[in-house]
């Protein structure tokens, strides 16, 4: 018996991971277990884990039994207890496929892509949620997504494989036992055409496929973007992690005057006049430069860097975003200029400005900005003798 076998069937014990076992075990695959004990059901889950072990020891392949304590874990994380479980069942697969460079093998059915595709619906969800599951990836393969339920139960009555049902299955307590239950039924006897959605979920994956395939935008034209699909536009705000936001509301943006922006923690949409530009949101905090541990060498003139005099500056320095009322000497400048106006007359874009790092002496003083130069105070001449060069990377 292989240990470390190719492929691994997470079986909970259910009818449709034992018949899915069942099959590989046919097909005479590389196969092993996988089951997780979530310890919700009580007495319930043990026999569920016993069920499992000597369905394993019967067909004679390999087992891994995972104990996890959900309600602990959802708790910690502030998380439902369906979610927590979820997330603890992943991570587990989610190692194994990383680390034995397995598949994983998971028994959703027919009847599970149509109450996902229904799940996503109600819950507004864009191109990726109404794509469903799909056949493989990232490691996992599911080989019975276009088999019913009805005909998985068949299949095992008729060989005569035993499973373990689900009492929680039964109650409508959850928004997908609600569906299965109760709103696909309801479909299927008021003729609701429900073998068009399959094909329509098939759609979905082929479309994403082809999206995922292009380049994704960081600057569209306003023009541009409202010639594009309204699809496409869903999916580039979804990608740029923008997915609670609507189409419509940055339709709005691109209507409303320069510099105006939304967005969240993770990346802001501004108007820059004639175009929308997409700027991921990096964290810079604060950082301190003690001069005493500084290189000093001789100057190699590249963009984007600070050279310095370094006898004409007062450490420690720090590196910061510039604020309102920020000023420094521009090069060539006999007087103060404020920041704000020296990148409004370089005319600077909104979203560039809100990023820009300056570099900042004992004295609060200013005397570099990032990307634009030093101040006049501390800049190289015929007298230097030792350059401070200052990169910031990231």
């Amino acid at each position: 018996m292989n240990e470390t076998p190719k492929y691994w069937v997470a079986c909970s014990g259910g009818v449709d991971s034992v018949v899915l076992l069942h099959l590989m075990v046919a097909q005479q695959k590389e196969v092993g277990v996988l089951h997780c004990n979530f310890h919700l059901r009580k007495e319930s889950s043990n026999e569920d884990e016993t069920f499992v072990r000597n369905l394993a020891a019967e067909l004679n392949v390999p087992i891994r039994v995972r104990e996890f304590n959900t309600i602990a874990y959802g708790q910690d994380n502030r998380i439902n207890t369906q979610l927590a479980a979820r997330e603890l069942r992943y991570n587990w697969f989610d190692e194994i496929i990383k680390n034995e460079n397995a598949i994983v093998l998971l028994a959703h059915h027919y009847d599970d892509q149509m109450e996902t595709f229904f799940l996503q619906l109600r819950r507004g969800a864009k191109i990726k949620g109404l794509a469903g599951m799909p056949k493989f990836r990232n490691g996992y393969l599911r080989p019975l997504l276009k088999h019913s339920k009805k005909d998985l139960i068949a299949l095992a009555n008729q060989n005569n494989w035993t499973w373990r049902e689900d009492v929680t299955n039964a109650s409508n307590d959850y928004s997908r036992n609600w569906y299965r239950n109760e709103v696909i039924p309801f479909f299927k006897q008021n003729n609701f055409p429900l073998d068009d959605v399959i094909p329509l979920i098939t759609a979905f994956q082929k479309l994403l496929g082809y999206f995922q395939d292009l380049k994704l935008p960081t600057e569209i034209g306003i023009e541009n973007w409202n010639n594009l699909p309204y699809l496409w536009k869903q999916f580039v705000l979804t990608e740029h992690g923008l997915g609670e936001y609507s189409v419509k509301e940055i339709d709005k943006l691109s209507y409303s005057i320069k510099g105006k922006k939304i967005g969240n923690a993770q990346c802001k949409v501004w108007n820059e006049g004639g175009e929308l530009v997409f700027v991921q949101n990096k964290n810079l905090s604060d950082f301190y430069i003690d001069i005493s541990h500084l290189h000093v060498k001789d100057v190699i003139m590249e963009p984007g860097e600070l050279y310095l005099d370094a006898s004409k500056i007062d450490g420690p320095l720090i590196v910061r975003k510039w604020e309102a009322g920020d000023y420094f000497q521009p090069l060539g400048m006999k007087n103060n200029k404020k920041i704000s106006k020296f990148l409004r007359d370089r005319k600077v874009k909104t979203h560039v400005k809100e990023r820009i790092q300056v570099l900042v002496d004992s004295k609060n003083d200013v005397i570099g900005v990032f990307d634009f130069g030093v101040s006049e105070n501390v800049k190289i001449d015929e007298n230097t003798v030792y350059v401070l060069h200052v990169v910031l990377k990231g």
